[in-house]
């Protein structure tokens, strides 16, 4: 697991931990006569007669574990060690394709009975482009959705692209060091190698200075 799979793995327990702790939860509806989305409470401070949306909070949780799933398979180190995709460019990919999906399968709320007060209430999600309609967009949770999304694609984001520059930088670091090294290597070779044709010219001089006596 690199560093970059860390940071999905965290990232997703605190955007899961966040929807934990901050629930959608449903009231009596006085349209419908049965529980209908309301809000989302702190989990510690749930006002009395409501409950938890069970399933409005099991589609959100997998819509992170999806997402993480996703990033963590593409973030996977290459034979080169670098993540087989771009971070920024994964962050960027995955916004659009959660903007996409939440715009082609936007909640509805349904529309109020006859003689009944109260207004249209969550009726659950439906493709846009089906042409059967329920009823309208139910807005507020659209637009809860779409601001999750970019708070999220925000910080992966900064997380992602901070952990790829420090990785760069790194890696030109380590880059100049070992330039260094084969720099001083050369040097080192070179001194040596004049140092030893020096020698040989010394030699030379000398027994030319002082031919050996022909033996006679």
């Amino acid at each position: 697991m690199n560093r970059y799979q860390k940071i999905v793995l965290g990232g997703a327990c605190v955007s899961a931990g966040i929807l934990m702790l901050f629930p959608p939860c449903d009231a009596e509806s006085l349209a419908r006569g049965a529980p209908s989305f309301e809000a989302f409470y702190p989990f510690f401070a749930i006002p009395p007669q409501r409950a938890i949306n069970a399933n409005l909070l099991y589609y959100a949780l997998m819509g992170v574990a999806a997402n993480a799933a996703l990033a963590w398979l593409l973030l996977s180190s290459g034979k080169d060690g670098r993540p087989r995709v771009d971070p920024g460019n994964l962050v960027v990919g995955l916004t659009f394709l959660n903007l996409a999906l939440v715009f082609l399968f936007p909640p509805y709320e349904s529309q109020p009975i006859a003689g009944r007060f109260g207004s249209g209430s969550f009726d659950g999600f439906q493709f846009a482009l089906g042409g059967a309609a329920r009823g309208r967009i139910f807005v507020p949770l659209l637009y809860m959705e779409v601001l999750f999304v970019l708070a999220n694609a925000c910080a992966f984001w900064l997380a992602l692209r901070e952990r790829a520059a420090g990785q760069a930088v790194d890696e030109s670091i380590d880059q100049l060091l070992a330039e260094k090294q084969d720099i001083e290597e050369r040097v080192k070779r070179g001194v040596e190698e004049r140092i030893k044709e020096e020698a040989r010219k010394a030699g030379r001089t000398a027994a030319k200075a002082n031919p050996k006596p022909d033996g006679r």
